[in-house]
């Protein structure tokens, strides 16, 4: 947007008597300079010192009707207008708590576009729904606690979403170290739910957790934590993935826990998804976008600035000095 958008006329219907200028020149010269400065109370001065002039003003029937244009401008009343907009959000904080076992290294999410017929990993299509999610909460601070044996604070609470992103592209899983294996569920939870507590400020707390296997590690109980949640006032949604039945190529050990995730779902008055392919991830955070929603606030106002004073004034010095001129040469006295 240039400078000149800013300018408006708050009052443009006084321009239409801009149509009457050339009527008054033309009337002007048709009736004769000496019809423009006949003034009886200056005609006076002109007897004070002064020789009354034979020669009329000529240039009359141009100089007041030209002298009007920049009056009329002025009373159409330009304006630099400059709309300021304020925006406050009550945000939600919200912790994303992934799973990053070597189950996720799983390719058996199919996405439901058939321009893509080979299976991605777990965790690739998890990284990218969650993008996609935080993409659409910019007044939040969201956060990221990825866990296998034990959780791990990838990035704390921001409102820094790019540096939160880059934080996301960056997950590896874990290796195949035997202190890193695991699931632990309930740890995660409860680290999460630690981070949490403490923005005192926060109107509204929630964990995301998406997960592919069942709580084996830990020295919580997935349950304990979401009683302990629960009492902190923290809701969580717990996502499932997988295929169905929650086995990874029919090893029963990496079955994911349904119960478990629905009772801590129960537990803290959130909500059980669970996601098959990509579209089923997609929908699962979609429904929880919908469900949390921000409260945001709009205030608007527009910074106005008046110019008719300078229009004004031009013509105001102008009809001074026409009216001193044609008293101190005024037209000859019948």
């Amino acid at each position: 947007m240039s400078w000149l958008d800013h300018f408006v006329l708050a009052q443009p219907w006084w321009l239409l008597l801009l149509l009457a200028v050339p009527l008054l020149i033309w009337l002007g010269y048709k009736l004769g300079a000496q019809s423009w400065v006949i003034y009886p109370t200056l005609r006076v001065l002109g007897t004070l010192g002064y020789k009354a002039k034979e020669n009329p003003i000529r240039l009359a029937p141009l100089v007041l009707p030209f002298l009007l244009i920049p009056a009329i401008i002025g009373m159409a009343r330009p304006q630099w207008q400059n709309e300021r907009t304020s925006r406050s959000a009550s945000g939600i904080d919200i912790l994303v708590t992934l799973d990053i076992s070597q189950s996720m290294d799983t390719r058996d999410f199919q996405s439901t576009d058939p321009r893509f017929m080979r299976p991605s990993r777990r965790i690739d299509a998890a990284r990218d729904v969650i993008l996609n999610f935080i993409a659409q909460r910019r007044d939040d601070r969201i956060g990221l606690v990825t866990f296998s044996g034990r959780p791990y604070t990838v990035a704390p609470l921001t409102l820094e979403h790019d540096i939160l992103k880059l934080k996301i592209g960056e997950i590896v899983l874990v290796s195949g170290r035997r202190e890193e294996g695991g699931t632990a569920i309930g740890s995660a939870i409860n680290a999460a739910s630690i981070r949490l507590d403490n923005q005192k400020e926060s109107k509204s707390k929630i964990i995301v957790l998406v997960t592919d296997g069942s709580n084996n590690s830990g020295k919580i109980s997935p349950e304990q934590a979401a009683e302990l949640a629960a009492a902190l006032g923290i809701k969580i949604y717990t996502i499932a993935i997988g295929t169905e039945g929650g086995r990874l190529n029919g090893m029963a050990q990496q079955e994911y826990d349904e119960d478990s995730l629905r009772k801590i779902a129960a537990t803290t008055d959130g909500e059980f998804f669970r996601a098959r392919d990509l579209s089923d991830l997609e929908e699962a955070f979609k429904s929880i976008n919908d469900l949390e929603k921000t409260e945001v606030e709009h205030s608007s106002w527009i910074q106005v600035k008046e110019y008719y004073p300078w229009f004004l004034l031009p013509t105001t010095i102008g009809l001074l000095f026409y009216f001193l001129i044609a008293a101190l040469k005024p037209t000859p006295l019948p």
